[in-house]
């Protein structure tokens, strides 16, 4: 890993990006991701549980077993749940009531529980670290352009602010989500395939 230092500080925004190549956190994407709003929200709460998880966890000792680590992994996660929740529903209350139950889902995504022991605590805190915001950023990346294209196209807006009439009403709808994560998986994947070919 520490050979390639410069794919392996990046690789968590394209070649393994969890939602566009990995697949392990995409509910929350395919099917709440119809605006920009909800995957802002969504991304802000990404980061304080899952990204805040990973750093505290780290503390937890290696000798406890791994069952039990992921078990605690997930309670430090339900613990940062409650400040996320509280913060962001004094902030934008509307659009939190409409994708709380897949910031729930955070507590027990497969980048906390799954990634954390094959990848992130094998490097040092600091690399880690870095590295974990980078599969953090990925995230956000797939989020915001799935909600881009649907919010255009269902609603004919940007953030709420009108652009054009609602091209295709049917973008709003979990189907169209699959979809369009699909394509940008494909796309994800070409370009990685093209990079490494130059």
């Amino acid at each position: 890993m520490e050979n390639n230092s410069k794919s392996f500080k990046y690789d968590g925004l394209l070649r393994q990006n969890i939602v566009l190549s990995g697949g392990l956190v995409t509910a929350s994407v395919i099917v709440a991701c119809t605006t920009m709003m909800r995957a802002f929200v969504l991304v802000i709460s990404f980061f304080m549980i899952s990204y805040l998880s990973i750093l505290l966890c780290r503390f937890i000792p290696k000798k406890i077993a791994y069952s039990f680590r992921t078990l605690l992994y997930s309670l430090v996660a339900a613990a940062l749940f409650v400040p996320t929740a509280f913060v962001l529903h004094m902030l934008f209350p509307g659009t939190l009531n409409e994708v709380i139950v897949y910031i729930e889902l955070m507590i027990v995504n497969s980048l906390l529980l799954a990634k954390t022991e094959s990848r992130f605590y094998l490097i040092p805190y600091g690399a880690m670290a870095a590295d974990a915001l980078i599969y953090i950023m990925g995230y956000a990346l797939a989020a915001f352009a799935v909600g881009f294209i649907r919010e255009l196209l269902a609603y004919g807006t940007i953030f709420g602010i009108k652009i054009s009439g609602a091209l295709m009403p049917a973008a709003r709808s979990p189907f169209f989500g699959f979809i369009i994560v699909g394509l940008l998986s494909a796309v994800s994947k070409a370009a990685v395939i093209h990079r490494k070919e130059r």
